[in-house]
């Protein structure tokens, strides 16, 4: 009787640096999509509260000018993010597409919703960084 054994390819295994990129991203982009979400929901009772007593800080005040809608679309982009994480974290491909391309919208969504708003450049710096990390490890997802 002859045995017959499957062979099949070794999974890959997912590098230490990718396993932090994705805990700081997955924390990163959850925190943005629940605080962004929250912001959307709670607009209109926000807002009386913040045209009363004023806000210590003028970005807060720029962000808040930016509408409802603005908070929508960040929230959705962040919630894209996050699944792009999720699919990285199992070595997918096209998880990379889903968190580069809502990390660059992410970042110039800004420039559409609020006139006048500074171009973000260490912002511009940290996405870049994370992008071109985790397209060094693009070769091993599936």
């Amino acid at each position: 009787m002859t045995e017959y054994s499957q062979t099949s390819a070794p999974k890959p295994v997912r590098p230490q640096l990718l396993t932090i990129l994705c805990v700081l991203s997955y924390i990163g982009s959850s925190l943005g999509a629940f605080s962004f979400f929250m912001v959307f929901t709670a607009y209109p009772q926000l807002m009386p509260m913040i045209e009363e007593m004023g806000l210590a800080m003028p970005a807060m005040e720029l962000y808040f000018s930016a509408g409802r809608n603005f908070f929508l679309a960040g929230a959705i982009f962040y919630f894209l993010s996050l699944i792009g994480v999720a699919l990285m974290w199992r070595l997918r491909k096209v998880g990379f597409h889903f968190y580069a391309g809502a990390q660059i919208m992410i970042l110039i969504m800004p420039l559409f919703y609020i006139q006048g708003f500074p171009i973000p450049f260490l912002d511009g710096i940290i996405t870049a960084l994370f992008i071109f990390l985790y397209y060094r490890f693009y070769r091993l997802f599936v």
